[in-house]
């Protein structure tokens, strides 16, 4: 029954060890200190008989002896065994009932660290096996008042411990929300309408950004949510043999947070879908005159009444948000064209919580299943929109034509307009036919500028789209936009002509817009279409010829439009540049100065170019998901057709017929540029954006 003799444990990894049989050790396992008795040497190690039955063999740095005091007894290892289960438990005892703040009060004031036997002396006024061993493993569990130091243990200053005490209640706050969320996702399986509490909810956005697969900068998030998913996906039985994006999905859906439909790209791209309260509040409280002479001074003398002109408006029958009209007179020498744009700025102060909203939002977005809009449905449907028969502020660009259509002058002023006429692009085409004077004379004024873009090396590039609509009964309706019809070409070609107006009044005043500009295509642009058949095939290789567009505070030529200068500013109730742009107008007309200069301009635009270009990612997933929906919901078996329009690719690229998406197809048989081929859907998986296609028959040419 040897005890290992006593001494400093100061200064060194580990403390010496009498080779005599029986020493109370203790040695760290994986993070668990574990009780053990010395049971025989071999070499430069010792065999260890430890608190959970085994034998080990230990060198000697990885070894603590205990003081004397207490004795493994027992001949036998069952009986040294039990006999370390009785210290163990006194130990343990010893370890609980430490009052580790307490022992930290009277050691705290000298910054130095101290063995555990000092420690003991200090605290107990003995330093017995039990006491020792208790002492040191209550301060290997408690991070808080000690800091470990080699063998010994240095107190922590007052302040680190305030801030670790509070970290540590944060971490116990956190495992008490954990469980309550796993105990909460197994209630919403028998209750799915159960609302959930509010201090687990942020437990369920973690989950949400683990399905749709979200990258955070912060490691330790991204890990908190996937064991969220963890325990939440074994308390609800969903299988582990899948991707835990997917696991995480099928958790929310099953515990009612998510349907199957769930969008998950407006969460990767962190897509704001609700307003603050207090942007709700200004929406409410805020008032549009309904007469002008209910306007302030300040806006009836910088604007001219526009409210005589026959104004109209041509937008999607389920467009409210309308943010331009159009308007044409016959003048003793020609015509005059009004393209009249509503005044969001006006309405939206630069400090209001409305205006840090739409900043963030940055854009509107259009959806199958949701429209978000930038601003609150209350402002830009209603109280902002150019709505029939009510009275708007406008920012007005003002066209004098010849009798030949061909433009002799333009300005840009604030205004007042009350539209008269409200059309839908089919009502238009309609009218059209029927040779309706004044939508004709608008068709012609339009043709007549695109011919002149034309000429100027603007490019026409034909691309089919649809638009996905998701019906009451959950099925998708698919609707076919055809830009080039008259009356969506009519409507695109003004609000070309009005921004690139606009551009130039910016630039002949001096005030910091952001100019948008398209470089020429290389020199062999027009040879890669060459001997491409017409169509699909041909559309997409031009289209991928097209330089990006780009964005700068000095006019650029842009190509695909064949200008010199050319700014967004005509959809300031749906894109917030074209709300900054307007600002600019408006300051301009009020102070004769800009309303922020360039330096100050740039920021601004960094950070929405930002948030659009987010909000563009998450609305080009969503419509894919759509569209993919869409293929999900055919009769299985039935085929469909497509158009070869790439083959520099291991597998050649499809667009598809009646979605118009491109998707790869493995083929067995070489097929040809511009070749239809029939298809069958063999798999779809919208959520994780998968389609498997397989040829009907190999290579059969249509």
């Amino acid at each position: 029954m040897g005890i290992l003799p006593s001494g400093s444990t100061k200064g060194s990894a580990a403390s010496p060890i009498d080779p005599h049989i029986g020493g109370l050790v203790q040695y760290d396992d994986d993070g668990v200190v574990l009780l053990g008795v010395i049971t025989g040497t071999k070499r430069d190690k010792f065999s260890v008989l430890n608190i959970r039955g085994r034998e080990v063999e230990l060198p000697r740095t990885r070894l603590y002896r205990l003081p004397s005091g207490t004795a493994a007894v027992g001949a036998t290892l069952a009986a040294k065994s039990e006999a370390l289960k009785a210290i163990s438990e006194r130990i343990e005892r010893e370890a609980t009932e430490l009052n580790v703040e307490e022992l930290w009060s009277f050691v705290h004031e000298d910054c130095r660290s101290y063995s555990v036997s000092e420690l003991c002396q200090s605290y107990f006024g003995a330093d017995t096996t039990e006491k020792h061993a208790g002492l040191r493993n209550a301060l290997i569990r408690e991070k808080i008042h000690f800091k470990r130091d080699k063998e010994g243990f240095e107190p922590r200053s007052a302040q680190v411990v305030g801030e670790l005490t509070i970290a540590e209640e944060a971490k116990k706050r956190k495992v008490t929300v954990r469980e309550s969320t796993v105990g909460f996702v197994t209630q919403r399986l028998k209750d799915p309408a159960l609302p959930i509490p509010h201090d687990i909810a942020e437990n369920f956005m973690l989950m949400s950004e683990v399905a749709a697969g979200v990258v955070h900068s912060d490691p330790a998030r991204q890990k908190e949510g996937k064991e969220l998913v963890h325990l939440c996906g074994e308390a609800l039985r969903v299988s582990e043999n899948m991707p835990v994006e997917k696991r995480a999905f099928e958790v929310l859906v099953k515990c009612a947070y998510f349907t199957k439909d769930s969008n998950l790209a407006f969460i990767r791209h962190d897509i704001p879908t609700r307003y603050s309260n207090e942007s709700l509040e200004e929406a409410s409280t805020f008032e549009m005159p309904k007469t002008i002479a209910e306007f302030p001074d300040e806006e009836r003398r910088i604007r001219v009444d526009l409210t005589r002109k026959h104004a109209v408006t041509i937008d999607d029958i389920s467009t409210q948000d309308m943010d331009d009209a159009l308007s044409i007179e016959r003048t003793p020498d020609g015509y005059e064209l009004g393209i009249h744009i509503t005044d969001v700025a006006w309405a939206l102060p630069v400090d209001s919580a409305l205006d840090s909203i739409a900043r963030r939002r940055a854009t509107s977005l259009y959806c199958a299943d949701q429209t978000v809009n930038m601003l609150p449905p209350l402002l830009s449907e209603e109280k902002i929109s150019l709505r029939q028969g009510v009275v708007r502020p406008c920012l007005s660009v003002l066209v004098q034509l010849s009798k030949e259509f061909e433009i002799r002058s333009s300005t840009v002023t604030p205004s007042f307009v009350s539209v008269a006429q409200r059309y839908t692009y089919d009502d238009v085409d309609l009218l059209l036919e029927h040779e309706d004077e004044t939508l004709i004379l608008l068709y012609n004024i339009a043709a007549a500028c695109e011919e002149s873009r034309i000429r100027k090396g603007a490019v026409r590039v034909h691309r089919r789209e649809v638009v996905p609509f998701l019906e009451s009964d959950g099925s998708i309706r698919l609707l076919e936009i055809d830009e080039e019809s008259p009356a969506r070409s009519l409507v695109a070609e003004m609000m070309v002509l009005a921004n690139s107006l606009m551009a130039r009044f910016a630039q002949e005043h001096g005030l910091p817009v952001l100019y948008r500009g398209q470089e020429r295509p290389d020199e062999n642009a027009q040879q890669a279409v060459v001997g491409v058949p017409e169509g699909p095939a041909k559309d997409f290789t031009a289209r991928s010829k097209l330089k990006k567009s780009t964005i700068g505070f000095e006019p650029a030529y842009h190509a695909g439009l064949g200008l010199d200068a050319y700014i967004q500013a005509t959809s300031p109730i749906r894109r917030y540049l074209d709300l900054c742009h307007q600002r600019q107008f408006l300051s301009y007309f009020k102070r004769q100065k800009p309303w922020i200069t360039k330096s100050e301009f740039e920021p601004l635009a960094h950070e929405v170019e930002s948030h659009l270009n987010a909000a563009m990612l998450a609305s080009r997933e969503t419509r894919r998901y759509w569209l993919l929906r869409y293929l999900e919901q055919r009769k299985r078996g039935e085929p469909i057709t497509g158009t070869v329009v790439r083959l520099d690719t291991k597998s050649p690229l499809v667009e598809l017929d009646e979605v118009y998406i491109t998707i790869f197809v493995k083929m067995t048989k070489p097929v040809r540029m511009g070749e239809r081929i029939s298809l069958k859907i063999t798999s779809v998986d919208p959520q994780a954006d998968y389609v498997r296609l397989e040829p009907v028959h190999e290579g059969a040419r249509q």
